[in-house]
């Protein structure tokens, strides 16, 4: 692992692409199949899978009561980035699972495709982040 929290975090985050990759194309009928992993319990795929997450959210709950403890209170800023973050993965969970077809298809009859609201929210934060960027460079020749 990374010895730098940023290092740490873009590690999970290639990680979460090499995870997406793989069980992407993975089938359904590939859960019900015995898996050699200790963690599956002598059970099956899905269980290996589902006990993965819950390893996840046992740990994250150990780093927030860690955090907690140590009075480690993250700054507004760090709190609105893993707030962004988390919506992130919804949105981005939401797509899972739709064929091509169906992301180049409209959401209801007259409403946006599953693929130009996922460009909307993209063009969106990227316009946000260079108004951002323009305003801090604007204060910063006026000082």
């Amino acid at each position: 692992m990374a010895a730098t929290v940023r290092d740490a975090i873009r590690e999970l985050l290639e990680q979460t692409m090499a995870t997406m990759d793989a069980l992407l194309v993975a089938s359904d009928r590939e859960l019900p199949m015995p898996s050699s992993h200790a963690c599956a319990q002598g059970k099956d795929v899905w269980t290996l899978l589902s006990n993965d997450i819950d390893h996840e959210k046992i740990h994250t709950g150990q780093i927030l009561e860690g955090r907690y403890e140590s009075r480690i209170t993250a700054s507004p800023m760090q709190r609105l980035l893993a707030e962004w973050l988390a919506e992130r993965a919804r949105l981005i969970g939401s797509l899972v699972g739709l064929t091509d077809e169906q992301f180049n298809s409209a959401t209801a009859p007259g409403q946006w495709t599953y693929r130009v609201i996922a460009k909307h929210v993209l063009k969106l934060e990227q316009d946000s982040l260079k108004t951002i960027a323009d305003d801090q460079a604007a204060r910063a020749g006026t000082r």
